[in-house]
């Protein structure tokens, strides 16, 4: 943040500091075209990422996300869940734990720059990674479930405006 590097965009051309309204315009396109669809209950939206070359696992993954927006309706960060589709309880290797490599993979491919650090969580057992570069602050939460992997993207000017 001191150097004054300003890093505000986010997937699918979405950017901080755009109006919820915009949100809304862009995933109604991106459904239109068929990339996206509503997620269930309606509180996401659904993403299937494409399959990597290499990728072993038969398991393609699903990433919801929706926009975090202020009071004014500006977006200020965007929440994220990752889980594979065939996730099952007994298949072991299709749990959130062997997913977060994947996730940190693909963030830092979306998102270059710093690397992501690792910082054991105060109230809940688990490891925070956490990646910023600039204002743009990617948060990997503990796993609190054996399917998802969930993610937070926030925009550091405006954490640092509630604060002060």
């Amino acid at each position: 943040m001191a150097k004054n590097i300003v890093n505000d965009s986010l997937i699918f051309g979405m950017t901080f500091g755009q109006t919820r309204k915009l949100f809304f315009d862009q995933c109604w396109k991106l459904n239109n075209q068929k990339i996206i669809n509503q997620g269930s209950s309606n509180n996401f939206v659904e993403y299937q990422l494409p399959k990597k070359k290499g990728d072993s696992l038969n398991s393609p993954i699903t990433l919801l996300f929706y926009g975090i927006f202020n009071k004014e309706k500006i977006m200020t960060g965007m929440d994220m869940k990752f889980r594979y589709v065939a996730w099952s309880l007994w298949n072991k290797s299709l749990q959130s734990d062997k997913l977060v490599p994947v996730v940190k993979d693909s963030l830092k491919t979306w998102f270059p720059g710093n690397d992501f650090i690792v910082i054991p969580a105060k109230k809940t057992k688990g490891e925070i990674h956490v990646k910023i570069d600039g204002n743009r602050r990617i948060l990997i939460e503990p796993i609190t479930d054996s399917r998802t992997v969930d993610v937070r993207i926030d925009d550091l000017r405006y954490v640092l405006d509630k604060i002060n």
